[in-house]
């Protein structure tokens, strides 16, 4: 395992660096922003024009009004945050089976003294733990931003919580497009099947919070149990929303696993 570990490591890298990078930077580059310039004023004049529907999803996002912890809680759930994490969490679990297996290398992986189990095994250790670093990371843009520009909306505590919230999510993806990768021979199918997943379940949410007829929808939404909003103004991550995607992402796990074992791989 630890020579896969190895070659994992000199294969995704600059990848991994790049999107850990550009997500860290979003949030320090953002914090730069709420301090620089006048936003709320500016948000509460455009906010006076826009049509209603505009007006509630912008307030939805916005934890407590237009401040400087509702959006730089608005940053954590920005679609550019959200599509950097879901990049990394499918292009993983996608490289981890129909990838290898369209390219030929998975035959000659399993050809060594090596177990299906310690394969597959690896490549979750792995993505699990990029995706902790991403997290991390972010979270430390936020932080040095904070710092750098003398604001003090997020408190530490509230943004170790929100690197977990936001690394649970990442983890539920990656579950459910490795079980997608398993079934899958070509990788470009695969990485397509998990990404209309997370598309689905992000404008689920939108809908149901834009119509009051298709509120019921909303607890169907993976996106639901992911708020920095209520992070920050509960300091805490609710139970329900670390149940259902721990569990979201061991299902993924353990299915993506038992397949795996019994597929007729190449």
């Amino acid at each position: 395992m630890a020579n896969l570990l190895k070659r994992l490591w000199a294969r995704h890298i600059r990848f991994l660096a790049v999107t850990a990078a550009a997500l860290a930077g979003f949030q320090f580059v953002l914090c730069a922003v709420v301090a620089s310039i006048d936003i709320p004023r500016i948000l509460g004049e455009l906010m006076k024009n826009l049509p209603p529907v505009a007006r509630t999803l912008i307030e939805q996002q916005l934890f407590g009004g237009l401040n400087a912890a509702g959006l730089l809680a608005f940053g954590w759930n920005h679609p550019i945050a959200l599509a950097l994490g879901a990049v990394v969490a499918v292009s993983l679990a996608v490289r981890a089976g129909a990838g290898e297996i369209e390219s030929g290398a998975m035959e000659l992986m399993l050809s060594q003294p090596m177990s299906r189990g310690r394969y597959l095994g690896g490549q979750i250790v792995f993505a699990l733990s990029s995706l902790a670093g991403m997290s991390a990371l972010a979270a430390a843009g936020t932080w040095i931003g904070q710092k750098a520009f003398a604001l003090d909306a997020v408190p530490p505590k509230a943004l170790f919580l929100l690197a977990v919230n936001f690394f649970l999510l990442q983890c539920a993806w990656y579950g459910m497009s490795l079980l997608f990768s398993v079934f899958g021979r070509e990788a470009g199918r695969v990485a397509f099947q998990g990404f209309l997943v997370i598309l689905s379940s992000y404008f689920l949410q939108l809908t149901a919070q834009l119509w009051n007829k298709a509120a019921f929808l909303l607890p169907f939404s993976v996106n639901a149990y992911y708020s920095p909003r209520d992070i920050i103004a509960r300091q805490a991550i609710p139970m329900k929303s670390l149940g259902i995607l721990i569990g979201l992402a061991a299902a993924g796990l353990a299915a993506a696993a038992w397949r795996f074992h019994k597929a007729d791989l190449p």
